[in-house]
């Protein structure tokens, strides 16, 4: 047997194990990073381990990672899975084509090219272009950045000279806007944080408030962020109302729907994101409600130039064969990029629409059975009316923190808490479309039993 034959069988094996470990601890207890340090050869020494003793370490990680596989895990915006997608992402690596010209990567760029023309279609840009990076916070500034540069043509050449642009988002959206418009060179004084109604969406009066006594102090309004889907309690801002606007005062929209996004593929709750298609441009973190493994993020532009116009180099050593679509590097922050489209084709031909819809559908029911759950027990109170799958709620007399850290500690489940004022709560997400009533009833049955 060749040595790659016999670490092929041992990867096989410890991914066998891993499953069969999973079923049986759907979640691990508490570790230390000192007792890992003790227990595990974390360190890299000066002379290299055998296959036995390599993959030996390799299996004691794998099974000592949190499970977020598991129908257990209730703590992040990722969780579940699409076995296909996985074996794609691990193809992925094995093929280890990278993604900034079609000399190099060949058919991948055809399927990059599928994937984001369906997503287009679903957002209900006509034409449009989009492009794979790393990360919905980068996509989100590559949005920024594009609205910057449209807004002050002279900056991609000339840079910022003395131009007073200002940008706009809610109390309630993701940091990345605000970390985003220092790094691009605007400064940290030129985002405005719009303040949320009552149901924590973006207050469309305050924000053209803002906006007109911005103008009449001299500011350049030059972009919105919208979001589809609060990271915290899960509210849709009125992105309808907000692109008109943008349209009036002639400012950029993006939409950030990270985690939003996934809606559009139900017939029954696409709604939510009423007005998407009035966008300028749309983040899609697919590797958060889809289901699929991380990363796998993407930028929908409804112009189909922008990208090119703003990020094309001239670069003869790469770009030396085919037509400029066939090189998505000259659209792309990046040059080398793995291929994240890949996962994301391969769970789409596997479930279709159809699907999906029913997965999509099954996570809402999920949260309603949650609310129902807490509505009905005198010693649960909800924190709000959920929009989506963002089930926010309190046990009554009980630290929120310290009983998602017992819980945690314990081995029982894996959930997080949230803030809303002075008040915590626990932020319960039905993120795996294949949990079931009987997984939501143990989740509180451990919450209200945890000892903390």
């Amino acid at each position: 047997m060749t040595n790659t034959e016999k670490m092929l069988n041992k990867t096989v094996a410890i991914i066998k194990k891993y499953y069969d470990h999973s079923e049986k601890h759907p979640v691990l207890k508490y570790t230390s990073p000192d007792t890992f340090k003790k227990n595990i050869k974390l360190n890299i020494a000066k002379k290299g381990m055998g296959i036995d003793e390599l993959f030996n370490e390799i299996e004691k990680i794998a099974l000592n990672s949190p499970k977020t596989n598991s129908k257990w895990f209730f703590n992040l915006l990722v969780g579940g899975e699409i076995l296909p997608a996985v074996m794609a992402e691990m193809l992925t690596a094995v093929l280890n084509n990278t993604m900034h010209t079609y000399k190099s990567a060949g058919i991948h760029i055809l399927i990059e090219q599928e994937v984001i023309k369906f997503l287009l279609k679903k957002v209900g840009y006509k034409k449009g272009d989009g492009i794979f990076g790393p990360g919905g916070s980068l996509t989100n500034m590559i949005a920024l950045v594009l609205a910057r540069n449209e807004k002050s043509s002279s900056i991609k050449k000339s840079g910022i000279r003395g131009e007073k642009l200002v940008g706009y988002t809610s109390d309630q959206a993701h940091y990345s806007t605000e970390k985003f418009i220092s790094v691009t060179g605007l400064g940290k004084d030129a985002i405005r944080i719009i303040p949320t109604d009552e149901k924590w969406k973006m207050n469309i009066k305050k924000l053209e408030e803002n906006i007109i006594s911005d103008k009449k102090k001299g500011y350049i309004p030059f972009y919105i962020n919208a979001t589809a889907w609060t990271t915290v309690l899960g509210a849709f801002d009125p992105i309808e109302k907000i692109a008109k606007i943008a349209k009036k005062h002639k400012i950029r929209l993006h939409v950030d729907a990270a985690l939003g996004g996934w809606a559009l593929l139900s017939n029954k709750h696409k709604n939510l994101l009423k007005g998407i298609e009035l966008s300028d441009s749309v983040s899609r973190s697919l590797h958060k409600m889809m289901n699929v493994p991380l990363l796998s993020a993407v930028l929908l532009t409804k112009n189909p130039n922008i990208l090119y116009k703003n990020f094309n180099e001239n670069a003869d050593y790469l770009f030396q064969m085919d037509e400029k679509d066939l090189n998505p590097g000259n659209k792309s922050i990046q040059c080398g990029r793995r291929n994240d489209a890949f996962k994301v084709w391969t769970a789409l031909k596997y479930l279709w629409e159809s699907g999906y819809e029913k997965r999509i559908n099954n996570e809402f029911i999920n949260a309603k059975y949650a609310t129902s759950i807490i509505k009905k027990d005198k010693n649960l109170t909800l924190v709000l009316e959920p929009e989506c799958i963002n089930v926010c709620f309190q046990v009554k007399w009980k630290s929120a923190s310290k009983i998602c850290e017992a819980l945690d500690k314990q081995g029982r489940i894996k959930v997080g808490y949230g803030k809303r004022k002075w008040k915590e709560f626990i932020r319960l997400m039905t993120v795996n479309a294949d949990m079931t009533k009987k997984d939501i009833d143990n989740f509180f049955k451990q919450v209200k039993n945890v000892k903390i």
